[in-house]
């Protein structure tokens, strides 16, 4: 009896699985008969079902489906009937995502890898549509579109690792590849995946245009994630890659900063400086530095060493004179405001100074960016008050 038992409950279970590839079967032909909302239905039922969710058979099945479905988009577009251009790119997508998922599972009778050949030719057939495709997400500028052209590129990106593309050298060694993990990490960035552009981003500096910045966002990532020590390992890595690169440059003094790390700031900014003494935004970060530890002389200094550099640095003739009125201000606190004390006339006068060494910077940086007014506007208009220029005054605080 209990032979008898489980004989019956072998059956059983097998009819299920039996019931399962039927349907398989007829998924299959409703895709050869170009009915794809049918054929769709009914695999996606067998993918759910654990009788047929792990044969690869049943992925394959998926993945041709999807195949035939771009074909008919594309023979649309050629006879101009009824073309959906997304409809091809996303069934390049499925197809592909099917396929991989294909190779990785055995087939009905156990073995490995029976459809690998078909798959990865129709899958290099395909594979520039997942470029085009994720352009063509990354250009709606919506938060959905991004992690859309994110599916796009990383599957792109990620095919070079896939096993069964390992001895093909045309998708191993894919020169695009580095562009397109840079494209991933741009859409990762802004879908505020940051684990996807820690991801890409290592792979995209290996593009020699965008590497600079792909390290910037990965930097950025971490950052945004607190991840301080893996960040800091990685802005080190990043300009001795790039040791000239600003932004990096930039984020480095600013973790120094934030730490008040401020002689490891300095001893860095002029580790760079020795790397490449031309280099302006070099000198004028270690100015910011010393301003921020209320060195306003050396301040000074480093900014105009950076303007000898690049005489049309709005930024540092701000900076400059910035620094002059904050020395007038810090004066104007210990200055004498009684006019009968002896002090007043020679402290009026030193105060005066100030914000006439402060008024060629600030006239300087609004010649050189005069639609930038945060650079100027206001801290000309204290300058000109101060110095009792009345009409100055009144025409800078009209502008724009």
């Amino acid at each position: 009896m209990k032979k008898l038992f489980l004989s019956m409950a072998f059956v059983l279970v097998a009819g299920g699985a039996f019931a399962q590839m039927d349907a398989v079967k007829n998924a299959t032909k409703a895709g050869n008969k170009g009915d794809f909302a049918t054929a769709e239905s009914l695999i996606q039922q067998a993918l759910n079902n654990p009788e047929t969710a792990n044969l690869a058979d049943t992925w394959y099945a998926a993945g041709q489906i999807q195949q035939k479905k771009g074909a008919k988009q594309l023979e649309n577009q050629i006879k101009r009937q009824g073309f959906d251009e997304a409809a091809m790119y996303d069934a390049a997508l499925q197809m592909t995502k099917y396929f991989l998922k294909a190779d990785q599972l055995p087939d009905q009778k156990g073995k490995m890898n029976a459809f690998t050949s078909k798959m990865a030719s129709a899958i290099m057939a395909d594979r520039g549509n997942l470029v085009n495709g994720g352009v063509s997400a990354y250009r709606s500028n919506e938060e959905a579109g991004y992690a859309k052209a994110l599916d796009f590129f990383g599957t792109y990106v990620d095919l070079a690792n896939a096993p069964m593309f390992k001895n093909q050298a045309a998708v191993v060694n894919d020169t695009l590849v580095p562009t397109i993990a840079y494209y991933a990490t741009l859409v990762a960035n802004e879908a505020k995946n940051y684990a996807a552009v820690e991801k890409y981003a290592t792979i995209a500096q290996g593009d020699k245009e965008n590497g600079a910045t792909a390290a910037q966002l990965l930097v950025e990532a971490l950052k945004k994630q607190e991840k301080t020590d893996q960040m800091l390992n990685v802005l080190k890595e990043a300009l001795n890659k790039y040791p000239t690169n600003q932004g990096l440059f930039a984020n480095m003094i600013d973790y120094y900063s934030s730490q008040e790390k401020y002689d490891e700031a300095l001893a860095f900014a002029d580790q760079q400086i020795a790397k490449d003494p031309s280099n302006y935004f070099f000198y004028y970060v270690k100015g910011f530095v010393y301003s921020l530890t209320k060195d306003y002389d050396n301040a000074i200094e480093q900014y105009k060493n950076c303007i000898s550099k690049k005489e049309d640095y709005a930024e540092a003739y701000h900076d400059l004179g910035n620094l002059y009125e904050i020395k007038a201000q810090e004066f104007s606190e210990t200055a004498s405001a009684n006019p009968n004390d002896p002090k007043f006339e020679e402290d009026a006068k030193t105060l005066r100074g100030f914000y006439e060494q402060a008024r060629p910077y600030y006239e300087k940086a609004r010649q050189l960016a005069p639609d930038n007014v945060s650079l100027w506007k206001q801290g000309l208009g204290r300058v000109y008050y101060n110095l009792q220029m009345e009409k100055e005054y009144e025409e800078v605080m009209q502008a724009y």
